[in-house]
């Protein structure tokens, strides 16, 4: 299936340090192996490239996948803490209701809780965009400064 990237979504995925190409296997590797989360009008996949997980959210238009956004973060997820309540969200290669919850994440020898989107039955967490890019990235670079 045909891929559409527009050139300022592009931008912000060179602007990350990613690659297009890199995106586009993301997105088929999800399609394929169905590991991504719907919520009926748009999908989220995700992927460990080297030490950052990258985020691809896309919709399906007119027989194509167009990707509305790209993030990534290098907070490694680990353990899901919590699960409070179901979203809209469904995780595609399972069937199961995503539910809102918290996980551990990682940086630097640092631990903490987040919110995130969780299934529980396979220990799965997805971050989503507004904490990963503002939120997560100010905490790693705070990290990352105190560390130098």
């Amino acid at each position: 299936m045909e891929i559409i990237i527009s050139d300022e979504v592009k931008a912000g995925i060179e602007g990350k340090a990613l690659k297009v190409d890199e995106i586009k296997a993301l997105i088929n590797g999800a399609e394929a192996s169905k590991d991504k989360i719907t919520n009926g009008s748009k999908f989220l996949a995700k992927k460990k490239l080297g030490d950052v997980t990258v985020y691809a959210d896309y919709s399906e238009e007119g027989g194509a996948l167009k990707v509305n956004s790209v993030y990534a973060h290098k907070m490694i997820l680990q353990d899901i803490v919590m699960d409070t309540a179901d979203t809209e969200w469904t995780y595609v290669k399972t069937g199961a209701k995503i539910r809102k919850g918290h996980t551990n994440l990682s940086f630097m020898g640092a631990t903490r809780s987040a919110p995130s989107l969780v299934d529980p039955a396979s220990g799965e967490s997805w971050l989503e965009e507004y904490l990963a890019a503002k939120t997560i990235a100010v905490a790693e670079m705070l990290f990352s400064q105190k560390r130098a």
